[in-house]
């Protein structure tokens, strides 16, 4: 043989073995939480396209949440009234608006100046 090739086989031996995972051992069970009656999912929109936010939506739906808030604050307010609209008019044409709330926010900017941001709160529920 040469060098190289019993370095090689020395180093194959050398390697511990991995323990092998016994199968005869149950794994356990997921822990499932009951699930409350009313419960309520904030959706906050930003930066990422409205499709995203629509598909949050569909599966806090579908995971029992009812209603959901979908929350915005400046520039994204758009995206969030195009969200709402999507969901309503192509995905859950049952679904209704409960309420829409709007405010404005007092934040801190660079060099300690206060600005207003304007700011949405959207209530979608699912009879």
């Amino acid at each position: 043989m040469t060098e190289s090739k019993q370095k090689k086989e020395t180093k194959r031996k050398e390697r511990p073995s991995k323990p092998k995972a016994q199968k005869d051992v149950p794994k356990a069970a997921p822990r499932v939480e009951p699930r409350a009656e009313a419960t309520e999912k904030i959706v906050y929109v930003g930066q990422k396209p409205v499709k995203n936010y629509v598909i949050a939506c569909l599966l806090s739906f579908n995971a029992g949440s009812n209603p959901i808030v979908i929350k915005a604050r400046g520039r994204a307010i758009c995206k969030a009234v195009d969200t709402v609209e999507l969901l309503r008019r192509a995905f859950l044409k049952d679904s209704r608006l409960q309420s829409i709330a709007i405010s404005t926010e007092q934040v801190t900017r660079e060099g300690n100046r206060k600005a207003n941001v304007s700011t949405i709160e959207i209530t979608v529920t699912r009879p």
